[in-house]
């Protein structure tokens, strides 16, 4: 079965900087999952679960939605891969059972934060890492005034680590947001580092949308996750292509919005003649201006 696009869970067949960050995140997890079992919470659509199957020795997907559960399993079929449905806070596994649990913007669609973590906690085998993202309730909502009407209880940073620091006490922070940038890399070498520049001398880095924790029991855990700036495209930099295309028709519009102004403001000045419609005509006389026809068909989409 297919599943629709409602806004809720993420698709690969969406377009959009939600197609970077979406993947991101699953791309550095992946590279900590090596060998071992993993669970996949909130696993939606089935992506990402795939994602980590190709280097983990066994991973679970769990996700509410029974419809995105059986659509998992169809789609991505594989002997160290199954989907379960369930709640994020009742997950029907032994405890102690994982490695590595991944949970990607999760817990802004639940209200039971704390119950939420103390199944975490449970499922985690000793020496395990939770790996969290979560919008960042500043950035995200309050600086927007954008309201995700799936998203039941944001938090802001301080309220992020309140609710981490009794379960997991070393904790690895980082802020993601997407952004267009100028890159320049080494073609004969290996970057060995990164710097953000801004023309006027502050920090390149801009406000995080979102965050993304590494948890553990013990910091030693943590040693093995680089603290590096991590960049997200395609191929095919569908996200700049569709910028830049939708730039250029605005432009293009913006021209000819002048123009029908300059136009309308010429109209304006000249002497005016009062023209009546007979008596038994009531239909409104058409449109004959071509260029107001077809700035008419650009607003409406027709041909």
């Amino acid at each position: 079965m297919s599943l629709t696009f409602t806004g809720e869970r993420f698709l690969p067949e969406c377009a959009g900087e939600m197609v970077y960050e979406h993947w991101h995140r699953y791309l550095i997890a992946q590279q900590y999952v090596r060998g071992l079992r993993v669970l996949d919470v909130a696993s939606g659509e089935g992506y990402g679960s795939h994602l980590l199957a190709r280097d983990a020795a066994a991973v679970v997907g769990v996700d509410l939605s029974a419809d995105a559960v059986l659509h998992a399993a169809s789609r991505y079929p594989a002997a160290n891969l199954k989907y379960i449905a369930a709640s994020c806070i009742q997950i029907p596994q032994p405890d102690a059972s994982f490695d590595v649990i991944v949970s990607f913007e999760t817990i802004e669609h639940i209200m039971e934060h704390e119950a939420f973590l103390r199944e975490v906690d449970r499922l985690l085998a000793p020496g395990g890492m939770f790996i969290i993202s979560s919008p960042n309730r500043v950035e995200y909502s309050d600086r927007t005034g954008y309201k995700n009407e799936f998203h039941v209880k944001e938090l802001d940073r301080a309220e992020l680590k309140t609710l981490l620091d009794p379960f997991f006490p070393a904790q690895q922070w980082f802020a993601q947001r997407a952004a267009f940038h100028s890159m320049v890399w080494p073609v004969d070498a290996v970057a060995n580092s990164a710097v953000a520049l801004t023309a006027d001398g502050e920090s390149g880095f801009p406000a995080e949308v979102y965050f993304l924790v590494f948890c553990a029991r013990e910091a030693t855990r943590l040693a093995a996750v680089e603290s590096q700036l991590s960049l997200v495209t395609d191929r095919e930099l569908s996200v700049y292509s569709e910028w830049s295309r939708t730039y250029r028709d605005n432009a293009a519009m913006q021209a000819e919005i002048k123009a029908l102004k300059a136009d309308a403001a010429a109209r304006a000045s000249l002497p005016h003649v009062l023209v009546t419609a007979p008596a038994e005509t009531s239909a409104p006389a058409p449109l004959r201006d071509a260029t107001l026809v077809r700035w008419a068909k650009k607003l409406t989409g027709s041909h």
